[in-house]
């Protein structure tokens, strides 16, 4: 057959296979691939070419992109961002969400991580939170490690970032912004004059940095230099590292010749008679003794519990109803408690009242209880309590140094029978073991108000001591079964009763037990030795030598992290003993609901708040025009902008401790309402503050009608173009809380002597900086 014939004939070979076409393949996911399944590949070639040949090649010819006929095949192909999977696995992702095709496919967790600049930022702030949580613990060892360790510390925690033009300081020295942060007071405490020289001197003693007698000292100083010859002086309330050394010599000779015997207000000058002779067993009619131990337990047990209260007025009783003889000590100590409720009754009377003179009691115990023998003899309690209510007596006279004396005996006299410490012993009552308790943290409690009116350094700190704080229960009240159950389970007692000092910040978001507790004196005195032992705690960090050579720095951190335990104190209030601090106008004082019989409890303690909060600010009121924009310095630290509302926030409690007081004064209310013994360290405390204000304001405004620009701006109303928050206590605040102030120590002044000089020398101050204020 022919082949041509047979090729005609074969189906295979006549058939149009053109008119077949393939079905499109059902892909389970898109292929990554560049095929189309519906259209057939066609190959393009170029003619072939031989090793003879010597015909030039044609040129390569651009074969475009087949587009498929798939729907899911348009647009673009690839992914911006694949998923992890496809990223490891190394092949094309389709990009879809939540998961790719491959992901499907291959039935694998699809997962997207974020970009590189979002991974970036959360790393960063990751890193962020962790070098905090870094420095903060490493600046809580700081305080608990030795020198060299926290020498160590600072310098790795130190980050120097020296402005432009200046170069870095060298690592032995502080920067610029934390060496000068503290004033007048970064300096070491020195005794500049001798205070052996005279009998006045040997009286009034040493003060320390952290007293108002002191800070009258730099006032007085810094307002002599104000001299209206030397306009452009630098400001004598400025920072001494900032200003000309010259000046800061000719500052410090004008201090020493300004005596402190000169600006202490105290009467320990004055001598203490003896009423002699005097029958030592002799006792006041009935009548008179019932009036002075009421007067005592009234306004003075609730905060210095010296006796136990239930034994002594049965004991007292027994003793009026001639059935039970005491002991020459107990004797001593009925008649100073006599002494102090005579004192107070003198002043709801009047100085000219027909009452015994409390000197005779004062003679009286000291025959019985403080004669020659005493210091060779061992001490017992009713010597301590003896010693307590001598020193307590001692300052509502105003003889702060005397006190001093007797509170520092009465200490070692407590240290040597270990009443600082906790009892275990099941032979003794619980009762008794409460009594010993609150004795000593009238102790604990005495020592600081009289070391902070001092400034001097005390023996005592908060790591003295294992004696529970005191329970927040009346005597009475101790065979209740909530108090019943804190007096006998010691854990029970600390969980509930943690001292604020005490307490990790991961406590201050939950509520305290003592919140909920009916109020008391009990829980009065509770509340008052929680803040002491803040107070004594910050004034150790903040004023003693050890916290003035561990740097500037770290004594700003202590006053940033005591402000926190103060404001954790505060919430433990109950409701009765709110205390408002208020923030635009501290004068605006709110009426209050009566509380009875604890209508006391709230003014002593907000006295004693806004007083430890002065504290606690007052090194930083040297630095209120520190924070200010210059045209030179458009731009301040952050350690500037601290120290500036630290010097608000110094002012504004001044304001409020005064806001405190009834505007029309009233000896009768400050008696039985007040801590009449301290009130007048408190007032001088916020009237000295409020002063140191002023004078700042003073020297500025002189400083601008002379033309000096650069203190130009008034340092207590700064301009709105400030960088920091302006200070909420305006002049006109500051200037009616420094004349209330006044009003009140002129009151003091026409029964007590020690007032009457404290007014005498505020005066003399105001005299010369009202001028410079237009008043």
């Amino acid at each position: 057959m022919d082949p041509s014939q047979r090729n005609q004939d074969d189906p295979l070979v006549t058939y149009d296979w053109r008119s077949l076409t393939t079905p499109p393949i059902q892909h389970p996911y898109p292929t990554p691939l560049p095929f189309s399944p519906g259209v057939p590949t066609q190959v393009h070639s170029g003619p072939a070419s031989t090793a003879g040949s010597t015909t030039t090649p044609a040129p390569k010819v651009a074969i475009p992109r087949l587009a498929g006929s798939d729907a899911t095949l348009h647009g673009r192909r690839r992914s911006a961002r694949a998923c992890e999977p496809c990223r490891q696995r190394k092949i094309k992702c389709d990009g879809m969400r939540p998961q790719c095709g491959q992901c499907v496919y291959n039935n694998q967790t699809c997962s997207y991580e974020d970009v590189k600049r979002v991974r970036d930022q959360k790393r960063l702030r990751s890193l962020s939170k962790r070098v905090d949580a870094y420095e903060a613990l490493l600046r809580d060892l700081e305080a608990e490690v030795d020198v060299p360790t926290a020498k160590k510390i600072r310098k790795a925690m130190k980050v120097m970032k020296p402005k432009s033009g200046k170069p870095p300081k060298p690592d032995g020295e502080e920067s610029d912004d934390s060496s000068t942060s503290m004033g007048s007071l970064d300096a070491i405490d020195q005794v500049d004059e001798d205070l052996n020289r005279n009998e006045g001197t040997r009286a009034a003693g040493f003060f320390g940095k952290n007293s108002e007698v002191n800070w009258i000292r730099k006032l007085e100083s810094g307002v002599r230099m104000q001299s209206p010859e030397r306009p452009g002086a630098p400001n004598p309330f400025h920072l001494e590292s900032e200003s000309d050394p010259e000046w800061i010599q000719k500052q410090q000779s004008l201090e020493r010749q300004i005596p402190t015997s000169m600006m202490d207000y105290h009467l320990d000058g004055v001598a203490i008679p003896l009423i002699e002779p005097c029958d030592v067993l002799a006792v006041p009619p009935r009548e008179l003794a019932d009036r002075y131990f009421d007067a005592y337990l009234v306004n003075v047990h609730p905060t210095f519990s010296a006796i136990r209260k239930m034994i002594f007025i049965s004991q007292y009783q027994q003793f009026f109803n001639n059935s039970s003889t005491p002991t020459r000590k107990w004797l001593a100590v009925l008649n100073m408690i006599f002494a102090i409720g005579c004192r107070y009754c003198r002043l709801i009377d009047g100085p000219q009242a027909d009452d015994e003179d409390d000197l005779l009691y004062l003679t009286r115990a000291r025959h019985l209880g403080l004669h020659s023998n005493v210091l060779f003899e061992h001490t017992d309690l009713q010597q301590i309590q003896l010693e307590l209510l001598v020193a307590i007596y001692l300052l509502c006279l105003g003889q702060v140094n005397r006190a001093s004396k007797f509170s520092n005996m009465a200490l070692r006299s407590a240290l040597s029978l270990g009443i600082n410490l906790r009892l275990t012993d099941d032979r003794t009552k619980d009762a008794a073991k409460e009594s010993r308790s609150r004795l000593w943290w009238s102790i604990y409690s005495l020592e600081h108000l009289l070391a902070s009116m001092t400034g001097r350094a005390s023996c005592v700190g908060e790591g003295l001591c294992s004696v529970p704080a005191p329970l927040p229960c009346e005597e009475e009240t101790f065979d209740h079964p909530d108090a019943k159950r804190l007096l006998q389970d010691p854990a029970l007692r600390e969980s509930q009763l943690r001292s604020t000092l005490f307490e990790p910040p991961s406590h201050y978001q939950t509520q305290a037990w003592v919140t909920s507790c009916p109020p008391c004196p009990s829980l009065f005195f509770h509340l008052l030795v929680d803040l002491t032992l803040i107070t004594h705690a910050l004034v150790n960090r903040v004023y003693s030598i050890e916290g003035l050579r561990k740097g500037a720095s770290q004594t700003e951190y202590h006053v940033q992290k005591f402000s926190l335990k103060m404001d954790r104190w505060l919430a433990k209030l109950p409701l009765p003993l709110p205390i408002h601090h208020p923030k635009h106008n501290p004068m605006e004082s709110k009426p209050h609901p009566p509380l009875h019989n604890l209508r006391p409890l709230r003014p002593r303690t907000t006295l004693t708040y806004f007083s430890a909060r002065i504290t606690l600010y007052r090194p930083c009121l040297t630095h209120m025009e520190q924070a200010q924009s210059t045209p030179t310095n458009p731009e301040t630290s952050p350690h500037s902008q601290l120290r500036a509302e630290m010097a608000t926030n110094c002012l504004q409690a001044s304001c409020s401790l005064i806001s405190v007081l009834p505007d029309t004064p009233n000896m009768t209310w400050l008696a039985r309402t007040a801590p009449w013994w301290s009130v007048l360290h408190f007032l001088m405390q916020a009237t000295t503050a409020l002063l140191l204000g002023l004078a700042f304001s003073s020297h500025a405004r002189a400083a601008q009608s002379n033309g000096n620009g650069d203190q130009s701006q008034s340092l207590l109303t700064p301009p709105a173009a400030s960088v920091y928050k302006p200070l909420e206590t305006d002049l006109g605040t500051v200037m009616l809380a420094a004349k209330k102030a006044f009003t009140w120590l002129h009151l003091l002044a026409k029964v007590d002597l020690a007032a009457k000089r404290a007014f005498l020398l505020c005066h003399g101050i105001a005299k010369r900086i009202l001028p410079g204020l237009g008043g």
